[in-house]
């Protein structure tokens, strides 16, 4: 590969070079996704630990979720309305503060449940709130052609943390106990407090004056009235229920590729190591003309991926379906997000911005959903097969049914020669 080749290519990391408001902001936020990484490994631990019952460790991951979607909304709202610099702060206190009555209740003798679901609920509407704030003030940060190298920068460091992060947690937590996990999700949540409050005023150009019911309805009539940022919400559905992929994962090591453990595990890190790699080659994701094409190339990759897991029975083909399904997963979300942030007005950023989040926050939940329905009506064997094929139907239908966002032209995301 020649030089100019692997420029185009590799990672844009001039969003970094050029913004320091940027730049304070990819660090506040990778501080933030490892200390989370941490928290989401200790909590169902230890509400394990305290009930010996699944059934509440999900009742708790639920609430988290509930919480978390509600927080998407008041955060749209409120980032079109204040200060959205405000806003990520105030909700990253409160993240912390929750963080931190966790380590303490931990270290009781005797820690309390009720104290643990009142702080999941803190943390999924607190969560939800300042990812929301924080998607609608990144376009303020970085120039349009620079959008989809923001999002690639973004994205990376979520799929690294959810990489990395899990795993350390885990050592931690043998070394130590799960106090130690939470204190250190609160100390990575008190600095990232700090460096967002370091940031100049982030506030939406014609901030909304609308009560908070008044101002979600508005977002969601701008939504369904936009042509192409409505079509580009609606393409992310097939992301959304393509994400309980993990749910088959178990079953089909256990009765198709006769593995254990160690292939579950692997198979599960598979579509974060496509993301990563996605993420490091997305540089060309900001020379792309036809944005709406792209979406629709990236998430038909994203689901055939799936579907070719299922095509061998083999483990190797299994991880390299897996992997192209987080690829393509990872390449649609940076354009998607380019496009979405490029169509919409600031004033309506911040909604926009919580149904987007919104989307992410239901998409396991929906998706878990769905692949459970497949497994209990299709062979274990084909469990892959039949839920790929699904997502890419659904995304050709989308390509028919939506012509206005599939000859979309997206001068914004053009970039600069670098």
């Amino acid at each position: 590969m020649s030089p100019l080749t692997a420029r185009r290519f590799a990672i844009d990391l001039e969003p970094l070079r050029t913004s320091p408001a940027f730049r304070t902001l990819f660090v506040a936020r990778t501080i933030s996704v490892f200390g989370i990484g941490f928290l989401v490994v200790a909590l169902p631990i230890q509400v394990y630990q305290l009930t010996g019952s699944t059934a509440t460790v999900a009742a708790v991951a639920t609430v988290i979720g509930v919480s978390a979607f509600l927080g998407t909304l008041v955060g749209g709202t409120a980032a079109d309305h204040f200060d959205r610099r405000t806003v990520i702060v105030a909700s990253r206190a409160g993240a912390t503060l929750g963080f931190a009555v966790l380590a303490v209740n931990a270290m009781l003798p005797e820690p309390r449940l009720w104290v643990i679901l009142l702080c999941a609920v803190v943390d999924g509407l607190t969560g939800g709130i300042s990812e929301t704030a924080l998607v609608a003030a990144m376009p303020g940060l970085v120039p349009p052609e620079k959008l989809a190298a923001g999002a690639a920068l973004m994205a990376l460091t979520a799929d690294l943390g959810s990489m990395a992060a899990p795993a350390l947690a885990g050592v931690l937590i043998a070394w130590l106990d799960v106090a130690a996990n939470y204190w250190l999700a609160a100390a990575a949540s008190l600095v990232t407090t700090v460096l967002i409050a370091r940031l100049g005023r982030m506030i939406a150009e014609r901030g909304h004056d609308e009560s908070p019911l008044r101002a979600v309805l508005s977002g969601f009539r701008f939504v369904l009235g936009h042509r192409i940022v409505g079509a580009v919400l609606l393409t992310g559905c097939v992301t959304m229920l393509l994400s309980g992929w993990n749910v088959l994962v178990p079953a089909y090591v256990h009765e198709v590729l006769h593995g254990g453990e160690a292939t579950v595990g692997l198979l599960f890190a598979a579509p974060a190591v496509g993301a990563v790699l996605g993420s490091l080659t997305s540089g060309w994701t900001g020379s792309i003309r036809r944005g709406g094409q792209v979406i629709f190339v990236a998430t038909l990759v994203s689901a055939a991926g799936i579907l070719g897991a299922g095509l061998a029975g083999a483990t190797a083909v299994v991880f390299a379906g897996l992997l192209a399904h987080g690829a393509g997963r990872v390449v649609s979300d940076i354009t998607r997000f380019a496009v979405v942030q490029t169509e919409t007005p600031d004033a309506f950023r911040g909604r926009v911005s919580g149904l987007w989040t919104a989307q992410l926050t239901i998409a396991l939940s929906l998706g878990a959903v769905l692949a459970g329905l497949i497994a209990e009506v299709v062979p274990t064997r084909a469990v892959f097969l039949v839920y790929g094929a699904g997502g890419c139907v659904l995304t050709l239908l989308l390509w028919c049914l939506l012509p206005t966002l599939r000859r979309h032209h997206s001068h914004a995301v053009i970039s600069a020669p670098r």
